[in-house]
């Protein structure tokens, strides 16, 4: 698909949620404020707890290990 074809529409899911929002009943947008929120917290820990398990990882490939080689046989 073209770029610019998908670009305009997340433009405009974004603009009719936005939309949707707006005629909500204040407490009503005030609670979906606040779970977007906590979606987006939730989002960004799940993301810096995956990163820091790569960066484990990375670390622990790099680890050099002895090797006791034995050629008496």
């Amino acid at each position: 698909m073209n770029k610019e074809f998908i670009k305009k529409i997340i433009k405009a899911e974004k603009y009719k949620y936005e939309a949707i929002k707006e005629i909500l009943p204040t407490h009503l947008r005030k609670r979906v404020e606040e779970f977007e929120k906590d979606a987006f917290e939730l989002f960004k820990d799940v993301a810096f707890e995956l990163m820091k398990e790569d960066i484990k990882e990375e670390k622990s490939k790099k680890a050099v290990k002895k090797v006791d080689v034995d050629f008496s046989s």
